[in-house]
């Protein structure tokens, strides 16, 4: 597991010694799906400000959000290049509150990185930077 997060953060970033990383958002966007069943839009980017740490020691990744959000990082799924060009890896997780879930993390082709959180009625993304 550990191995395929640290596949994932060269995505992201130049690997250095330490085993936790440490990012902030600047960008919130969501989707949901609606009384029909059916995917929204995704919203328009909000104004993010939130921490996020990812420690490839217990492969967990915690969101410090309003309700801090806690990912534990139960199996990596895939990773792939998408339709846009940028590169993607998904893995699934359990959070706080016990439900199962999809995290991507994605890195744009002009370098911009991401995290998704997925789950069966509603996503959100971060759009994020290193610190």
């Amino acid at each position: 597991m550990k191995k395929y997060l640290v596949i994932l953060f060269l995505f992201i970033s130049t690997i250095v010694d330490a085993q936790t990383y440490y990012f902030k958002a600047f960008q919130f966007a969501y989707k949901e799906v609606n009384s029909y069943g059916k995917w929204t839009n995704w919203s328009s980017w909000e104004p993010s400000s939130v921490y996020i740490t990812m420690d490839l020691d217990t492969d967990k990744i915690v969101i410090y959000s309003p309700t801090t959000q806690v990912y534990q990082i139960l199996s990596y799924s895939s990773s792939y290049t998408d339709n846009s060009g940028g590169k993607q890896s998904s893995f699934r997780f359990i959070d706080q509150d016990g439900d199962i879930g999809t995290l991507r993390l994605r890195v744009e082709r002009n370098g911009n990185s991401q995290i998704y959180i997925d789950f069966a009625n509603v996503m959100w993304v971060y759009n994020v930077r290193k610190m």
